[in-house]
């Protein structure tokens, strides 16, 4: 296989794709559009905000189980090797999957939910008034404080269990969840030891002043470096994770 990047084997990658889950992708959007549209005004409490806290559990969770599973077929002997002999580079392969789930995955979830509310708001009229359905603002959707947080955690979340998809044979969600976890709680505990014992309180006395201030490592982290830490913190992690799973997926193919 030529290594040389080309957009048309991309292009028969997307073809032979939605070929295959096509019927399924339709099926989940129809459900998608329904939750959208009707499910913040059944609720009825804060509209816009319910509205919001919706769309992001479906972009997670779904997001979740989409990106674990992108990789299944290469797990099996038989459609392992199919999945081999397509005529496609390893790189290819690889981005188109990355693409898949990280760009186009969240797009279609952020067009079903302006095309639902706005489709909920059109039929408004026929609704009976005992559901108290109600009209959703549609410039209050997405609050602006909130989207620099919700894509951060989308692009981290969406590398965890990218590279969950390529080391687990099967359960790929349950496995990178409890996989997840364990990570964590081990991080946790180093953290907590390493604080303990090396970031000790500082103390500073003023000099014309007979009062003590004391000054902590954690409240400078959290005034200063805390934001811009934990942004280079995810950033690193997230491409770490993305090489990772290239070279993981490079193994399966060999």
């Amino acid at each position: 296989m030529n290594p040389i990047f080309k957009s048309q084997r991309i292009k028969l990658l997307a073809i032979r794709h939605f070929a295959e889950n096509g019927r399924k992708g339709a099926i989940r959007m129809c459900v998608y559009f329904i939750i959208f549209a009707f499910l913040p005004r059944l609720i009825n409490s804060s509209l816009p905000l319910t509205s919001f806290i919706i769309f992001c559990i479906i972009l997670v969770l779904g997001g979740i189980a989409f990106t674990a599973k992108i990789f299944q077929e290469i797990h099996q002997p038989a459609s392992g090797m199919h999945y081999l002999h397509i005529p496609a580079s390893r790189f290819e392969k690889f981005l188109f999957n990355g693409v898949l789930t990280l760009l186009y995955y969240p797009a279609v979830c952020l067009l079903l939910y302006y095309g639902a509310t706005f489709f909920g708001n059109l039929i408004e009229p026929i609704m009976p008034s005992f559901l108290n359905y109600s009209t959703i603002d549609i410039s209050l959707l997405l609050p602006a404080e909130h989207i620099n947080k919700l894509i951060s955690q989308y692009v981290l979340i969406h590398a965890i269990f990218f590279l969950g998809s390529l080391t687990f044979k099967k359960h790929h969600t349950s496995k990178t969840f409890i996989s997840l976890i364990v990570i964590s709680i081990i991080i946790g505990i180093i953290q907590s030891i390493l604080f303990k014992i090396v970031w000790a309180d500082f103390i500073a006395t003023s000099v014309g002043d007979s009062m003590s201030v004391t000054m902590s490592i954690e409240n400078m982290f959290d005034l200063h470096l805390l934001p811009y830490a934990k942004w280079l913190f995810n950033g690193m992690i997230t491409v770490f994770l993305w090489v990772v799973a290239y070279f993981k997926f490079k193994e399966k193919q060999v």
